[in-house]
């Protein structure tokens, strides 16, 4: 009989020639045993535990494990746990994208600098003779310096370079040989003195010292944009685009005058007789720009030196002269102010005249009388006293009458007096009055 306490499989391995286990279920089971103590678990309360409460210590995994898979268990799970997730290769791919992205980059770049696309990379000889063209050949501005202008077409060169502004029309090419042609699109224009103006460092304070502008603040707030449209108009022929240019110009002065545009004083004169005639001397106008005319609306005339004649018919008339003070600014606006001035000329008069010699008789003196003020042709008519009577005339007519001659200046007639004779002799003409002086 076999032990009771043993299970009932055989002590040893039946040595068949199959080598096989024997099969079916065994001949006696184990007997059964008691279960084993476990210590006490805490179980949470119901409704979960307290906010306040700390989380619960993960707890091992219960149960049988699961079988591993056919290669073996998987890496850093032992073969024990859920199925790991599975990387995401996302990453991986943009990085390679980027990757590409970044060698294509450097080859179209290493392209452009190498051929000068795009301002891109160093100019060519091409690009370079081009440039020194356009240098010696545009206009430069009193208020920019010759290293201004090859900045502002180094810029311009390097944004078309020379094949590009061959044909935009403003270089022209002959062989190795390259001419500035003068014509300029507007928008390259615009571009060239927008660049200049940038250029030049503190543009606005040297535009406004070249223009004598008091105040620079204004040019800074109307803009290198604008500024440029109206340079670039104003200075340079251009080929296309005047009409939008002519409008940008416009803005530009509407801007100017907003900032600048200003009455100059009125002109200062003093009036002085002259014959037949006031001559009117002003008064030097404040500012370099301002110009003195006279002659009234639609006959304005600038002064020539610093005083105007206005002629009168006749002595002793008056003669007003209308002024006006112009101001001119760089940009073309004018400002005008205008008063009027008033005089009379000098008066008519007559006048005896001794003559060098008398042939009447010996010991005689001869006197003419002379007038002057008189309008032309104006009749002349002189009456003569001696001692406020007779004139004691031999023809016995004490009056003589004469037509002025052009100019107003003439001679009315010779008396002849005895060397004895002493009296007072008066001429009149008019109110006009004159004594022998003997």
């Amino acid at each position: 009989m076999g032990d009771e306490t043993r299970p009932g499989w055989p002590p040893e391995e039946p040595t068949n020639p199959r080598a096989e286990r024997p099969v079916g279920p065994p001949t006696s089971v184990p007997p059964a045993q008691a279960p084993t103590a476990l210590p006490p678990q805490w179980t949470p309360p119901p409704g979960g535990p307290p906010q306040w409460a700390a989380a619960p210590p993960p707890q091992p995994p219960q149960g049988p494990p699961q079988a591993p898979p056919p290669y073996g268990p998987y890496p850093g799970y032992g073969g024990f746990g859920p199925t790991p997730p599975r990387r995401s290769r996302i990453g991986l791919v943009i990085a390679g994208v980027l990757a590409l992205v970044l060698v294509i980059g450097l080859g179209v770049t290493g392209w452009l600098y190498a051929t000068g696309r795009f301002g891109i990379g160093p100019l060519s000889a091409a690009d370079k003779d081009a440039a020194r063209a356009i240098v010696d050949g545009v206009e430069r501005p009193a208020w920019a310096g010759k290293a201004d202008v090859e900045c502002a077409v180094d810029e311009l060169v390097h944004e078309h370079r020379s094949g590009g502004l061959e044909e935009r029309g403003l270089v022209e090419r002959s062989g190795d040989d390259w001419t500035y042609s003068g014509e300029w699109r507007s928008d390259d224009a615009t571009a060239y003195y927008t660049s200049l103006l940038d250029c030049t460092g503190d543009w606005a304070e040297q535009v406004g010292a070249e223009w004598d502008l008091d105040d620079t603040g204004c040019l800074d707030d109307i803009g290198v944009s604008t500024m440029s449209a109206w340079f670039a108009q104003d200075t340079l022929t251009l080929g296309d685009g005047e009409e939008a240019a002519e409008e940008d110009r416009k803005r530009a002065v509407e801007a100017l005058d907003d900032c600048y545009l200003q009455a100059p004083p009125a002109p200062q004169a003093t009036a002085r007789p002259a014959y037949r005639a006031v001559k009117f001397a002003f008064a030097a106008p404040d500012g370099g720009d301002v110009v003195i005319s006279t002659g009234g609306p639609g006959n304005w005339t600038p002064l020539s030196g610093t005083s105007t004649k206005v002629e009168t018919e006749e002595g002793g008339a008056e003669a007003c002269v209308q002024a006006q003070a112009v101001t001119t600014y760089p940009w073309g606006s004018t400002a005008e102010s205008e008063q009027q001035f008033c005089g009379k000329a000098k008066p008519k008069r007559i006048w005896w005249k001794r003559q060098s010699s008398c042939t009447v008789e010996p010991g005689c003196y001869a006197f003419r009388l002379h007038y002057a003020g008189f309008r032309d042709f104006a009749s002349v008519t002189a009456t003569f006293t001696s001692n406020g009577g007779n004139c004691l005339s031999v023809s016995g007519s004490c009056t003589n009458t004469v037509a002025a001659v052009p100019g107003g200046r003439g001679s009315v007639v010779t008396w002849s007096f005895p060397g004895s004779y002493r009296g007072n002799f008066v001429a009149r003409v008019g109110n006009l009055s004159a004594k022998i002086p003997n």
